[in-house]
């Protein structure tokens, strides 16, 4: 059975989708874990730093996870990967 190139992109797009997603919701929760840390009471002022750049550090990658989702868009649009199977 042969599937249509147009539902090929779909189902290859739904799926970057998809992993930039559960990247981004796994980043989030260490992100939480790491910022809940920061509210525990009497904590040395060195951790609390610690813990606040750490849960910095979680987010951050977020973004750039963004713009290499809008990149592999536009090689599933523009038929890369269908051109380099045929080799």
């Amino acid at each position: 059975m042969t599937v249509s190139p147009k539902k090929r992109k779909s189902c290859r797009k739904r799926q970057a989708a998809l992993g930039a997603a559960l990247f981004a919701l796994f980043q989030a929760a260490c992100a939480a874990v790491f910022a809940a840390l920061c509210l525990i009471p009497d904590l040395p002022g060195w951790v609390f730093w610690l813990f606040a750049a750490l849960s910095a550090g979680c987010v951050l990658p977020i973004l750039p996870a963004l713009v290499v989702l809008k990149e592999r868009f536009e090689e599933i649009e523009g038929g890369e990967s269908d051109a380099a199977a045929e080799y």
